[in-house]
């Protein structure tokens, strides 16, 4: 497995599941020999919605250091941690009123929903994706206003025990997994949130 394979797949993965891309960005640091992979990702196209009205959507990331390039080019030799991350992003400003307990419920239960839809005959984690919910506030003459409440979840693909076993099929096969999951988590938090 090599960078330029990862990234390649993974963005034919989404694709194929009906994701769209907002926003990719791959960013080099040559003093530290790292790349870093960053894409923001909708269940539908990003120029079908408004700022105020976006869809739940979330950003992938991974980051490719010097000693995964080392261990790219070797044939065998212990395993290294390679993650890819999922942050979920749920704007719920039209659910303001509720409190942290009630969403992170809510967040939980549609990500219930949606692995039973990909596996149902495999039980389920209860707390598959760690949430926080954030407020923020504006200051307008003094008083503060609620300006925004977002849900965050997060969780984490590790691709670490793939270096020796994995063939480019592996890979897409899991990528592939994981992104028709993600769009399922998507799919369910929208029938949630978004009204």
């Amino acid at each position: 497995m090599i960078y330029d394979e990862l990234a390649t797949e993974l963005e034919e993965a989404w694709t194929k599941v009906g994701l769209h891309e907002h926003l990719v960005v791959e960013s080099i640091v040559p003093d530290v020999l790292e790349r870093a992979y960053r894409a923001e990702l909708f269940p539908d196209p990003p120029e079908s919605f408004m700022p105020e009205a976006a869809p739940p959507w979330v950003e992938v990331s991974f980051s490719w250091r010097a000693e995964h390039q080392v261990y790219s080019e070797r044939s065998e030799g212990r395993s290294i941690s390679l993650e890819l991350a999922w942050t979920y992003t749920v704007d719920v400003r039209s659910q303001a009123d509720r409190n942290d307990t009630e969403l992170i419920r809510a967040f939980h239960a549609a990500v219930h929903v949606a692995l039973q839809r990909i596996t149902p005959d495999i039980p389920q984690e209860t707390e598959y994706v760690a949430v926080e919910v954030r407020r923020g506030y504006r200051s307008i003459h003094t008083n503060p206003t609620l300006a925004y409440v977002q849900m965050i979840g997060t969780n984490v693909t590790d691709l670490g025990n793939l270096w020796d076993v994995a063939s480019t099929k592996d890979l897409r096969g899991i990528l592939h997994s994981e992104c028709s999951l993600v769009m399922s988590v998507l799919q369910s938090l929208k029938e949630v949130f978004v009204q």
